[in-house]
């Protein structure tokens, strides 16, 4: 007797790749989206340096959620594609959300979709969003390059921080983004909520047309590139005690106007010593937040992780930067 071979095909997923510049707002959107969507979303967090932070943002840490740290998927981690997809495919979600780092330039990323047979018959791409921080938006184009690359390669953008941003520079912001980045359907969220039919409908992709409708999206400029963004550091520290989080968020907004534009992004997720629950603090550039408290605790978490990304800082003001750090969780 011959034994028949049942073959099985699996479905092809829609992915959503969300860009923007750090401290834009990705991660919130992404996790108001996750509450909001009642659909079953995989999502892949790629996060600059080796110690991974944004992820426990977005409170679903389960077997649907895939941290790729160490790196930018846009360069270094392009090739680790095949197999985290590979494992988010496996869950079988209706479709999978693809969060790059803050400094990422989507056109080798979306090359690489777009022209890889094995990635093709697993996920199809079916949209690019580009987050824009309001208060931040003019001055971000204006200093730093993947700004530009995020919007050129969007098919929609997302307005966050429309709650800091006053009404007549929304405004300023909206027109400036219409003339900048023509043809792209544009919203502001509110207080990083978006209508999810809209975040997740499929974009100008020709998901029918297949490759050729991805060919003819990324013919809107150069894909290939031997610098995908200019150089920056990441430092990481560690923290072993409880922190006062109120001293610390001084400290942020101390070096954050000595250093400006240069000290990128600071993030630390940390136990505050008033009350034992886990702060995430955050800056970028000059913008402080709110320390954002984390609806579940982290056991694994004693004291604090520390995450300094810079791009062109002298290695002396580097050092004293780390040093009144470590100065000010002692004294903390």
């Amino acid at each position: 007797m011959v034994g028949t071979q049942v073959q099985t095909t699996r479905t092809v997923i829609p992915l959503h790749v969300v860009t923007g510049f750090l401290g834009s707002g990705k991660t919130t959107l992404l996790r108001e989206l996750l509450i909001q969507s009642p659909e079953r979303i995989a999502v892949m967090v790629n996060e600059v340096g080796d110690l991974g932070l944004d992820h426990h943002l977005i409170e679903r840490i389960d077997e649907d959620l895939l941290v790729l740290p160490g790196g930018c998927i846009c360069c270094s981690l392009r090739g680790e594609l095949h197999g985290a997809l590979a494992r988010l495919q496996a869950l079988e979600p209706d479709r999978i959300v693809l969060e790059t780092t803050g400094l990422a330039d989507p056109a080798p990323l979306l090359h690489t979709i777009g022209h890889d047979a094995r990635l093709s018959q697993a996920v199809r791409l079916a949209g690019v969003i580009a987050v824009i921080d309001g208060p931040r938006a003019e001055d971000l184009l204006a200093t730093h390059a993947e700004v530009r690359r995020q919007l050129d390669f969007a098919d929609r953008v997302v307005v966050a921080k429309s709650d800091l941003t006053p009404p007549d520079r929304l405004e300023s912001v909206l027109g400036w983004l219409q003339a900048s980045a023509p043809g792209r359907e544009i919203r502001v969220a509110q207080a990083g909520r978006i209508d999810p039919a809209w975040l997740l409908a499929d974009g100008g992709f020709a998901p029918g047309d297949g490759a050729r409708g991805l060919r003819a999206w990324l013919g809107r400029s150069p894909v290939e590139s031997s610098t995908p963004h200019a150089p920056y550091t990441t430092h990481t520290l560690h923290h072993d005690g409880p922190v006062d989080v109120e001293a610390m968020q001084l400290w942020l907004r101390l070096v954050t106007q000595l250093d400006g534009p240069k000290l990128l992004r600071i993030k630390a997720l940390v136990r505050s010593t008033a009350d034992g629950a886990c702060y995430v603090l955050q800056s970028a550039e000059r913008s402080v937040s709110p320390p954002l408290a984390v609806q579940k605790d982290l056991p694994q978490l004693r004291g604090g992780e520390w995450v300094l990304i810079e791009r062109g800082l002298p290695p002396a003001v580097v050092e004293a930067l780390l040093a009144s750090l470590r100065l000010a969780l002692a004294s903390a």
